[in-house]
């Protein structure tokens, strides 16, 4: 075998998420930068946080910097969106325009190439100088450095980084990019267009890459890409793109609600329109000029995840802090709750992952709104603590408008862009209701049999379907029945 192949099944091994998609990998990253806020947020002993101090304001820098990127790419991955970029584009590729799927193919990924190749750039500096630091510093506990910090999380994140670059080294050689360089530097690359030519992520993983011909004439040698000046200002100002990504989910005279309509009427009912009132959203807004503090702690483990509750909530006053920082921190803290939602509804109606953002479209932001608040008030978080009009009084408030708001863009952000064609396909959402409808049967038993196990006394103090009213949500589970209520139709509550 030659060395160029050896080295092609190296890569292939070293690739191989992407089988899977430009998303799953994408979406395996954004775990590791999920979990590592988490465990800051959760995970750290008061030495932890003394011993991270000189590097923590870059750590939370990188990792937040990290989690918009991806969903940046994730949201223009999105066939429609990605579809219409080809469309403005073709110009800048080709100097005449012929009906082509193969060119259309070629145009998409290029600029899924630049989209990875951005994001390898911004990124992988940003970890190393983590892991550097993390190396650099002195530490008293060596398991937290080298596990808490070095091998769970920065090296995972490097590992995944490397493995990108050779995704995009191979990219790089089917669109016959000349500049050896541009995986580290900014400046614009210029694919070379060959007629015959495969231009599609499974490319990648041909095993005989290398040995094609080099020496193959593009079929459009006049090739014109015109993305010079975006470089130019993304080198100048360094703009996040987050900021341009969410001003166009915006774009219609910021609507204060969302029509997350499929195609057919069973899918395009009251359950996916949601909305807030504008004026409450505005008047809940100006509590962070007042705020003192947030309840923004998690504090989740298994066992009490599985439970639905958190018992160890603490609320900090935080000092020095302008209105800003406390609506960016409680913005971070619902983008991971609203995670942490979805991980115990998965959890609880035990569906697979695969169908994770097909169920939440379905369920609907309204609901997912009504489950995160119920959790919000269980586990006794989310609370905005504000100085009241007088100045003397401290008031205590979840500002329900102000989650609302972020449900939608949630759901313009995260779900609408994952789910796909998978929204339209009713035998799934059949196949989804009977499974959630078996896990009521379930719930529903163990329901039954509590009641049967109550002090006689009880039992006979009430009417039967009082004393279910009573224990419902404890017996089978406040968000369960609110994922219930939306799914299965012959209910007895």
């Amino acid at each position: 075998m030659s060395q160029e192949n050896q080295e092609g099944d190296h890569e292939i091994q070293a690739i191989v998420d992407f089988k899977k998609g430009y998303v799953y990998y994408l979406n395996n990253f954004q775990n590791i930068v999920g979990s590592f806020l988490q465990f800051l947020s959760t995970g750290l002993t008061e030495a932890n946080k003394r011993e991270i101090l000189s590097f923590r304001k870059t750590l939370d820098q990188e990792l937040d910097k990290s989690q918009k990127k991806i969903k940046e790419i994730i949201f223009n991955l999105d066939e429609k969106h990605l579809f219409a970029q080809v469309r403005k584009d073709y110009s800048r590729y080709f100097s005449r325009h012929i009906e082509d799927s193969n060119r259309d193919e070629f145009i998409q990924f290029h600029l899924i190439f630049e989209m990875l190749r951005y994001f390898l750039i911004e990124s992988k500096e940003g970890w190393e100088k983590l892991k550097a630091a993390v190396l650099d510093n002195q530490f008293s506990d060596l398991e937290f450095q080298n596990n808490g910090l070095l091998n769970y999380r920065i090296l995972p994140a490097l590992e995944k980084l490397n493995n990108l670059e050779i995704l995009l080294k191979r990219m790089r050689f089917i669109l016959q990019i000349d500049n050896p360089n541009c995986l580290t530097e900014f400046k614009p690359t210029k694919p070379k267009y060959r007629d015959k030519g495969t231009y599609r992520l499974s490319a990648v993983f041909e095993e005989s890459l290398y040995d094609k011909p080099k020496e193959l004439d593009p079929e459009d040698s006049g090739i014109e890409y015109k993305a010079d000046e975006v470089i130019k200002n993304h080198q100048e100002n360094e703009k996040d793109n987050w900021k341009a990504i969410k001003q166009k989910i915006k774009s219609e005279g910021d609507l204060n609600y969302i029509q997350a309509y499929g195609k057919y009427t069973w899918n395009s009912d009251q359950h996916y329109f949601f909305r807030y009132e504008l004026d409450k959203y505005n008047a809940e807004k100006t509590l962070f000029k007042s705020a003192i503090s947030l309840d923004s702690h998690l504090g989740a483990d298994e066992q009490i995840l599985r439970s639905e509750l958190i018992r160890s909530m603490t609320s900090v006053e935080k000092k020095g802090k302008s209105a800003d920082d406390f609506e960016m921190e409680y913005q971070s803290f619902l983008k991971q709750f609203f995670t942490f939602c979805e991980n115990i509804i998965l959890m609880n109606m035990m569906l697979p992952s695969q169908f994770k953002y097909v169920f939440l479209f379905h369920l609907g932001p309204s609901h997912f709104y009504m489950i995160a608040k119920k959790f919000l008030m269980e586990v006794n978080t989310g609370y905005i603590h504000a100085r009241g009009s007088d100045g003397k009084k401290v008031i205590r408030v979840i500002p329900g408008e102000y989650v609302k708001k972020h449900v939608i863009d949630y759901w313009n952000e995260v779900i609408l862009p994952n789910v796909g064609e998978e929204k339209n396909n009713l035998a799934l959402l059949k196949k989804i209701t009977e499974m959630i409808e078996e896990k009521y049967k379930e719930i529903s038993k163990l329901a039954i049999k509590n009641y049967e196990n109550l002090d006689p006394e009880i039992k006979s103090s009430k009417p039967r379907e009082t004393i279910f009213r009573e224990y419902m949500n404890e017996w089978m589970g406040a968000a369960n029945l609110i994922v219930f209520k939306r799914f299965v139709k012959n209910k007895s509550f």
